[in-house]
């Protein structure tokens, strides 16, 4: 009976370690994630306006899902498995004269004496469809998280504003949260609250910091607002 042969197939395609290509995504999504909650807590503050209502939430969401072509940049890191793992492996045996597969030396066999497969080199790594298709499989998702945890941030540095000030005495501003640090939110007289929009900023271009040697560093608007927001605690202090 003849011995059955246990050697791979020369047709079968390299592939790499098992959880390496969900590692890439994985780190492709965390990635997105953050970049999109980001562009969406910023969005909340250029459009202005204390709270959300569905309005608001769909012209955010919309900016950060235009803000999320600034992530295409990296359809290549979507097959990282297979061009560290496979590729680039592949190349560096075919310049030794070795077996692409399994790095034996070929002696300028067709095929390999040691595993069967075709000496041939592999193709070289090229930019198409599956790459493409998994870095939407990644930004999908990662937009929905995105913008709910964005909308979740900012609502929770409201209700914080809202907290401190009712324990002011008077009016009191502050600076959002990062990563909106340039916004502020204002609590009048009245009790009447205000976040404005990016068109109705406060920007005073010929304003130089009270610190004298701070003034050739080119200190801009955020360092005015706190400033400003520091004088008016030292004011409002007993």
């Amino acid at each position: 009976m003849q011995e059955a042969d246990l050697r791979p197939s020369s047709r079968e395609e390299l592939r790499a370690p098992a959880g390496a290509n969900a590692a890439a995504l994985g780190a492709l999504a965390v990635l997105a994630c953050a970049f999109l909650f980001a562009s969406y807590c910023i969005a909340r503050a250029l459009v202005g306006g204390f709270g959300s209502g569905l309005g608001t939430i769909a012209l955010c969401a919309s900016a950060t899902a235009a803000a999320s072509i600034f992530l295409w940049w990296l359809v290549p890191f979507a097959d990282f498995a297979e061009i560290f793992w496979v590729h680039l492996p592949a190349d560096r045996r075919a310049r030794a004269a070795q077996c692409p597969h399994c790095g034996y030396p070929h002696e300028s066999r067709a095929t390999c004496t040691e595993c069967g497969r075709s000496t041939e080199p592999l193709p070289a790594w090229a930019l198409g469809a599956r790459p493409v298709r998994r870095l939407a499989a990644v930004l999908v998702p990662a937009l929905v998280v995105g913008c709910v945890a964005g909308e979740a941030w900012c609502r929770l540095d409201e209700s914080r504003f809202v907290v401190e000030a009712r324990g002011a005495a008077g009016p009191y501003t502050r600076a959002r949260a990062f990563p909106t640090g340039f916004a502020r939110m204002s609590c009048d007289e009245d009790g009447a609250l205000h976040s404005e929009a990016w068109p109705d900023f406060d920007r005073d271009r010929s304003w130089q910091s009270g610190d004298e040697s701070r003034r050739p560093r080119g200190i801009g608007w955020k360092a005015e607002a706190d400033e400003r927001e520091a004088a008016e605690k030292a004011q409002r202090a007993p």
